[in-house]
């Protein structure tokens, strides 16, 4: 046979194999949602990694689902796949892919109660999530602190987040916080402090696809008011504190049944000066970083990290602008119990599911941190450490609630504190 016949058979046979292999690849024709009564497909498409028309692909299929599966807006997502066969031999086969949705409770409303110092606060806690079907979410809390001298103290707080506005990768973050509280002074005298602040961000995810994942910068503003009183009402002095803030960072974290994998770092920086109206001058930084990692050998158990370094050049309207206590992930110490314009902060947890519930996890933890009046004091042979032990509680009908309860002991005070939650510690 001729070289020519050869060569130009080769060549048919090549094409009739590259053929046959494009028309047996099957194609999603269509993907469908079952389940989000409540929940937009818009919403839902912005975190798909596969289109329609696109080869089936197992790992983007996978990838689409964890996507959805990190908006936390579900107790389940599945998939399953219906094949229609081609009608006619140079056709390909397609595919519809089925994404299956199990919608959590998007209202919750907490009544919230605490007894400290003699002190007993009462309040509610309201929890408005995936507002409209867009994912937005609203936060308001009120609380009574009590009395003093028939002076009452109160506390409330209104945050509201929108995501991807109009589909772009721009959120918004608006809070706005009006409280008072009630202090002796040097001679003996009570004073009341009126604050109120508000503070307006502006967010984008640096990613080309939308996703809420990877890159992100935030700019926006904020102002606080502070207004000191007597008792009787009588006004005594006003200051305001306006201020620019700033944020870079990256943020990938996955939302697994019990746990969370992944890591977010970043920097910010709040700025008041004079020049913006401001009474307050000061550079406020800090830097964090968080991880969360999880183990092949031990399917179960979580390992969480958290280190956070800040300075402020200056108090803020009065204030040292860093605190570590026992809310504020130094367990085992009081409220207010270390104050500064520096701060280093270290949080180890380890986690491990019970053997009654897989949702039950035992934590043992490790917090190490203090605070410095500037970042010249700072000595790391002067580090306060709180340990101690807890429990968490995954409530997989209800948005980002994780119940939790710690016991944390206070080395340097010999001191126990008891933290209660309805969110991870950091």
């Amino acid at each position: 046979m001729p070289v020519r016949k050869l060569c130009a058979g080769f060549m048919l046979y090549l094409v009739l194999m590259s053929w046959c292999q494009a028309a047996s690849e099957p194609v999603i024709t269509s993907i469908r949602f079952e389940g989000n009564e409540r929940t937009r497909e818009s919403v839902l498409r912005r975190e798909m990694y596969i289109r329609e028309g696109d080869e089936l692909d197992y790992g983007k299929v996978e990838k689409s689902i964890q996507g959805i599966r990190d908006l936390g807006l579900f107790k389940k997502v599945g998939y399953y796949l219906e094949q229609n066969q081609p009608a006619a031999v140079d056709e390909t086969s397609s595919i519809e892919l089925v994404i299956t949705l199990e919608e959590k409770i998007y209202t919750l409303i907490i009544p919230r109660m605490r007894v400290q110092d003699n002190q007993t606060r009462i309040g509610v806690n309201a929890r408005l999530d995936n507002l409209f079907g867009l994912d937005h979410s609203m936060r308001y809390i009120v609380e009574r602190k009590g009395a003093v001298e028939g002076v009452d103290e109160y506390r409330q707080r209104l945050s509201y987040y929108y995501p991807n506005v109009n589909g772009s990768r721009y959120s918004v973050n608006f809070s706005a916080v009006d409280e008072n509280t009630i202090t002796e002074q040097a001679d003996n005298s009570l004073e009341n402090s009126l604050n109120k602040s508000f503070a307006l961000v502006l967010h984008k995810w640096l990613n080309p696809g939308r996703k809420k994942a990877g890159d992100y910068i935030s700019a926006g503003v904020s102002h606080t008011q502070r207004t000191h009183e007597t008792l009787d009402g009588v006004y005594i002095d006003e200051t305001l504190a306006n201020a620019m803030v700033f944020e870079y960072g990256y943020r990938k974290v996955h939302e697994m049944d019990n746990m969370r994998d992944g890591r977010h770092y970043g920097y910010s920086v709040e700025w008041s000066n004079e020049a913006f109206g401001s009474d307050a001058e000061y550079f406020k930084n800090l830097l964090f970083y968080r991880s969360y990692y999880t183990f092949d050998s031990r399917p179960g158990d979580n390992l969480n990290v958290q280190l956070q370094l800040g300075y402020s050049s200056n108090d803020i309207l009065g204030d040292e602008a860093f605190t570590l206590d026992f809310r504020n992930d130094l367990r085992g110490y009081e409220r207010d119990r270390f104050t500064g314009n520096s701060m280093v902060l270290l949080n180890l947890e380890y986690m491990a599911p019970s053997s009654f519930s897989r949702k039950l996890r035992y934590v043992g933890f490790v917090d190490i941190g203090n605070t410095y009046d500037s970042e010249k004091r700072f000595q790391p042979d002067g580090l306060n450490a709180g340990l101690g032990v807890g429990i968490r509680w995954k409530i997989p009908s209800l948005v980002k609630v994780d119940l939790r309860i710690d016991l944390g002991y206070g080395i340097a005070d010999e001191n126990y504190q008891t933290t209660v939650g309805t969110h991870y510690a950091f």
